[in-house]
């Protein structure tokens, strides 16, 4: 007896209309240098997630992202319009790249920056387009204060061919602006941070428009156990293991997930991109390109059993 065809990953609407993401965006963050055959993996891996029906790459993290933009274009040379990468932009970030001083000027310079770091980042890319600029603004606000990210500055950009998505600080309390038309965010938001719940739901009653771009949904590694190896390991030269009190810390929150697994249907990575995805405000959630051990697990999780309401309300019950 065969197994079922596995599901692919469906498309969601940016805010607004008119554009289309994969509900999976998959992120590339490869080292600095590899041997050909490396390269060669890593290629097939971001097609074989193509045939799987993602089509939106993230380089928003990658610690060298014009190599991550180079492997992008070598894995897709042809023409493909359902194609686009994310990319994350900000003062600092152009101010590195131009080599600028801390303060950058007028704001016309700041505009020609990004400008200019863009249209490398299309070279790189070339076929394949930018979809959507993450800017991440100016820190504002205190230690009494809310932390949010200032994005009134921010340079113009042409919004008929790449969509802004606002970046928000894991201790941001609200929306920087309130939203008018159509918005787009990016921000933390898994099984063991649901601080962004409340905020979207409010909003996307006032202003349906209004999407965002999910990150870390396996909150650095402790809902798809990757973290467990690092957490026992040696923290450096001369150092001790992890103490137990710091294991608990990380992992009780994981245990009391432990209902979401209990009759096998699903694994505790694919009720994370469930829980993720249930929200219908959430245009993607960004995962890791998985490793070909886990390629199904992750990519194919539309396979395994939904959330159901219970559920739901029981993970609403937890601190």
């Amino acid at each position: 007896m065969t197994s079922p065809p596995p599901v692919p990953i469906g498309r969601r609407a940016l805010p607004g209309g008119g554009r289309s993401v994969s509900e999976v965006t998959v992120s590339i963050d490869p080292p600095a240098t590899g041997p050909p055959s490396g390269d060669s993996r890593f290629v097939a891996l971001l097609r074989r997630a193509r045939e799987r029906g993602v089509t939106s790459f993230d380089i928003g993290a990658a610690r060298f992202p014009a190599r991550a933009e180079h492997l992008i274009a070598q894995a897709f040379p042809a023409l493909d319009g359902d194609l686009g990468v994310i990319v994350r932009r900000s003062v600092e970030s152009l101010a590195n790249e131009s080599a600028l001083r801390e303060k950058t000027g007028p704001d016309r310079d700041l505009a020609k920056a990004l400008e200019e770091s863009l249209a490398e980042s299309r070279r790189r890319l070339d076929p394949v387009p930018v979809s959507v600029l993450e800017w991440s603004g100016e820190p504002t606000g205190g230690p009494t204060g809310p932390t949010t990210r200032k994005t009134e500055g921010a340079p113009p950009i042409d919004a008929t061919t790449i969509f802004r998505a606002t970046y928000l600080a894991p201790e941001s309390v609200g929306l920087p602006e309130e939203p008018v038309g159509s918005s787009l965010y990016a921000g933390e938001l898994s099984l063991l941070t649901r601080e962004l719940v409340d905020l979207f739901e409010g909003v996307a009653r006032r202003a349906p428009a209004v999407g965002l771009i999910a990150r870390d949904p396996f909150s650095e590694g402790r809902l798809d156990g990757s973290r467990f190896a690092a957490a026992t390991a040696l923290s450096g030269p001369g150092s001790g293991p992890v103490g137990l009190r710091q294991l608990r810390a990380e992992f009780d929150p994981v245990l009391e997930l432990g209902f979401l697994t209990r009759d096998r249907r699903r694994t505790l990575a694919q009720a994370a991109l469930h829980y993720v995805l249930d929200w219908p405000w959430v245009a993607t959630v960004v995962v890791p390109l998985p490793s070909p051990e886990r390629f199904e697990e992750i990519l194919g999780f539309r396979s395994s059993a939904p959330l159901d309401d219970d559920e739901h309300a029981r993970i609403r019950s937890l601190k």
